[in-house]
């Protein structure tokens, strides 16, 4: 990858880092993340991420508060591997999928998953799943069988070429701040990449 493209998605990771480091940085109980006891942050989440859209109308807090609550999304995020969070998200889905049920949850829950455990978590998103795939040779437009395996072959472009680029980026840059130089951190900036790579904000001119 090009250094002005790690660059520019380590700044937009940065900002984004800031503007949700009570989140990010939590270091109590999942139920005691902002994200997910404050109604008003996750509404932020909802409109800043657009997925609002990916939940069923009318039932935006509710969803909130069922993971909130709920020991088996704890247990979910300490599952490294994204399985716990492909079937939690199969359990959601009825009460908590559009189109009455028959669209899945995984966006919306993948989403609240990076947020709330940033050193393990990615979200499924189109573009990142594009740039995913452009990353690994594959068609833009290739299948995952799933979060898991999608969760997996990020992992592979974090151990290998394109997670080490954007650490020896930093290393002979320098970060902007502690947090800066750690994978949590370094994982988004990576995140961001390919999210650029998929196609993301290149009809605005790249921002």
């Amino acid at each position: 990858m090009k250094d002005s493209l790690i660059a520019a998605s380590i700044r937009k990771a940065s900002k984004n880092w800031r503007d949700w480091r009570d989140v990010f940085q939590h270091n109590g109980t999942v139920p005691s993340n902002p994200l997910l006891a404050d109604p008003d942050r996750f509404t932020s989440f909802l409109q800043e991420y657009r997925v609002s859209r990916t939940i069923r109308s009318g039932r935006h807090q509710e969803f909130r508060r069922k993971l909130r609550d709920s020991q088996r999304f704890v247990k979910a995020i300490q599952d490294d591997t994204g399985e716990s969070l492909d079937l939690f998200a199969d359990k959601l889905r009825a009460d908590f999928g559009t189109r009455d049920g028959k669209n899945r949850v995984i966006s919306a829950l993948s989403k609240v998953a990076a947020f709330v455990r940033p050193e393990r978590f990615v979200a499924w998103d189109a573009y990142a799943k594009r740039g995913v795939n452009k990353a690994l040779g594959r068609a833009a437009n290739s299948r995952f069988e799933g979060y898991a395996q999608y969760l997996s072959d990020f992992g592979t472009l974090w151990d290998g070429t394109h997670g080490q680029e954007i650490r020896n980026y930093v290393t002979r840059n320098g970060a902007f701040s502690a947090v800066e130089a750690e994978p949590r951190f370094l994982r988004r900036a990576l995140d961001v990449c390919l999210m650029k790579l998929g196609g993301r904000w290149a009809k605005r001119g790249g921002r």
